[in-house]
């Protein structure tokens, strides 16, 4: 339950983060890569096959966003984090 919640906790400090001027170019596109990979029709497994299909994002898109978080510098993170406390 702990992980949900850092999880929900996470997610505007992400978003706020990308929109930062101080986060790095690549980072910004592996987040929009992961969006894409996320909302387009097209897989590298299609969906159709029962359970590989959905098991392929299931893995990808975590690990997009994982590499896009590592990228973003802790400053960055620690700020837009402080600015979601105070709202």
């Amino acid at each position: 339950m702990n992980k949900l919640i850092k999880i929900k906790n996470f997610i505007p400090v992400y978003f706020r983060a990308m929109k930062n001027k101080n986060t790095p170019v690549m980072a910004k596109l592996m987040g929009i890569f992961a969006i894409a990979y996320a909302i387009l029709p097209a897989d590298m497994i299609p969906d159709v096959l029962p359970f590989v299909g959905i098991l392929d994002d299931a893995i990808v898109l975590p690990f997009l966003i994982y590499l896009a978080s590592k990228m973003i510098p802790d400053e960055v993170l620690n700020k837009e984090e402080a600015v979601i406390i105070e709202e």
